[in-house]
C-alpha cells in the first residue's frame, strides 16, 4: 500500500532529457521502516541539481526526486525512532539517493538526517540555509581546516553557500574577501556586515584578481580558496556530452529561454563573465594553501599541478551528501546540522531568502533559478 501525496519531481522526457513536473501521484510508503518518520513538509529549498549524479543513483527510474533541503513538523514515527516525537518542528538534509522528494507536502526521511528546528526560526530560513550550511560548515572546518587570523577567499559570496561561507568564517576570526559576478552582487556584499576585508567584483577592476589578493595579503597569498557553488569557477574542460540536461517548462514564455544558446551563461555551467580563470585562483593561493570545490569535473593541467605543488597546495572536492551516505560519518553530520541550526537562531548565522513559492510554481521557479543571483528561493507549503 501507498499514500498519494503531491510532489515535484524529475520526469524523464525523451533520451537522457528530463523536466521538473509537479505530480498530483506521487507515492509514499504508507508504513515506516525503521527509524523513519513521516513529516508534513513545510518549506524545502531549491537548487539547480547535477542531474548526471542524480540519475546515476536513480538509474533506470523514469522519475527522479527534487528537493532535499527540508523543513516540517513530524507527523508519525517509526519503529525504534526515538529522537522526535509527534508533532516536533525539524530541519534536515535528506539523502542524495533517497528515493522521495522533499519539495513536496509530505515526505518520509530517515531520522538520523534531522535536528530539532527552534521554534524563533521560521520554516523558511531553516531550509534556506541547512544545504549551504552544511556545505559551508564542511569546506571551512572539516576541508579546509580554517584557523583564526587566515585569509579566506570567498568565490561567488553572494550565493546562498557562499554567504553563509562568508558568516561562519567571519565567526571562526578569519579574514574573508569575497568575489562577486555583478554589480547587484557586489553591492550585496558590500552591505554585508560585519564588513568584509574585500569585496572583488571578477571583470571590473583593472587590476587582476592575483593582484588584489596578493595587495591584501602583503604579497603572501590566501590561505583557503573556497568555490562551494556550482558556477564559482571557469570550467577548464567541456561538459560531457552524453550528461542529461533539464528541459524548461512548457508554461514558461519562449522569449525567456530563446536566447540561452547565445548568452555568454550558460544554463550548465552558469555564467562565465564574472567568473575567475583556474589558474588565477591557484596563483592566488598561499604556500601551504588550500582550495575547496564542488566541482567534480575538475580537471588539472599540468601547469596548475606544476604550481600547486611548487606551493605545495591542495585540493579537496566538496560533496556535503556524503555524510549522508556512510554510517559512519552521520554522528559528524548531526553534531554539523545541530550546531548550524544552533548558530542560526543565536542570529550569528542569518540565511538570505531570495523569495519563496509556492509548490504548484516550482516548474517555473526551477527555470528561473540560474536568474537569482543573490540568496536562495525556497518553496513554501500554503496552511
Amino acid at each position: 500500500m501507498s499514500v498519494i501525496v503531491k510532489a515535484a519531481e524529475y520526469v524523464r522526457v525523451e533520451g537522457d532529457q528530463w523536466a521538473v513536473e509537479v505530480a498530483e501521484d506521487a507515492e509514499l510508503p504508507s508504513e515506516l521502516e525503521e527509524h523513519q518518520v513521516r513529516i508534513r513538509i513545510k518549506a524545502c529549498g531549491l537548487a539547480e541539481q547535477d542531474l548526471e549524479v542524480v540519475r546515476n543513483l536513480h538509474r533506470s527510474k523514469a522519475r527522479m526526486p527534487l528537493g532535499h533541503e527540508i523543513s516540517g513538523v513530524i507527523k508519525e514515527v517509526g519503529p525504534n525512532a526515538n529522537l522526535f516525537k509527534v508533532g516536533d518542528e525539524v530541519v534536515g538534509l535528506l539523502p542524495f539517493n533517497w528515493p522521495y522528494s522533499g519539495c513536496a507536502v509530505e515526505c518520509v526521511a530517515p531520522e538520523y538526517c534531522l535536528a530539532i528546528k527552534p521554534s524563533a526560526v521560521s520554516h523558511v530560513d531553516a531550509a534556506g540555509c541547512v544545504s549551504g550550511g552544511v556545505r559551508a560548515y564542511t569546506a571551512l572546518h572539516y576541508a579546509a581546516h580554517v584557523c583564526g587570523g587566515e585569509t579566506v577567499l570567498v568565490c561567488n559570496g553572494s550565493s546562498p553557500e557562499g554567504i553563509i561561507a562568508i558568516q561562519l568564517a567571519q565567526l571562526w576570526n578569519t579574514r574573508v574577501m569575497a568575489t562577486a559576478g555583478t554589480h547587484e552582487e557586489a553591492a550585496f556584499l558590500e552591505s554585508h556586515r560585519p564588513p568584509l576585508t574585500q569585496v572583488i567584483e571578477v571583470g571590473k577592476y583593472r587590476r587582476s584578481l592575483v593582484d588584489v589578493c596578493m595587495e591584501e595579503t602583503g604579497g603572501l597569498g590566501v590561505d583557503c580558496i573556497v568555490a562551494c557553488a556550482a558556477r564559482d569557477i571557469i570550467p577548464s574542460k567541456a561538459g560531457h556530452s552524453s550528461a542529461p540536461t533539464l528541459v524548461p517548462s512548457t508554461s514558461t514564455s519562449t522569449s525567456a529561454h530563446s536566447s540561452t544558446p547565445s548568452s555568454p551563461t550558460s544554463p550548465v555551467t552558469g555564467r562565465q563573465a564574472g567568473q575567475p580563470s583556474l589558474h588565477d585562483l591557484f596563483s592566488c593561493l598561499a604556500v601551504g594553501g588550500r582550495f575547496v570545490t564542488v566541482d567534480r569535473t575538475l580537471q588539472l593541467d599540468p601547469p596548475h599541478s606544476d604550481l600547486l605543488y611548487m606551493k605545495g597546495a591542495s585540493v579537496c572536492f566538496l560533496n556535503e551528501h556524503t555524510w549522508l551516505l556512510s554510517s559512519g560519518q552521520q554522528g559528524r553530520y548531526m553534531h554539523i546540522l545541530s550546531d548550524l541550526v544552533e548558530k542560526v537562531n543565536a542570529k550569528k548565522i542569518n540565511p538570505s531568502i531570495h523569495h519563496t513559492v509556492e509548490l504548484d510554481n516550482v516548474t517555473q521557479a526551477m527555470d528561473q533559478l540560474s536568474d537569482c543571483v543573490v540568496g536562495k528561493v525556497v518553496m513554501r507549503v500554503s496552511e
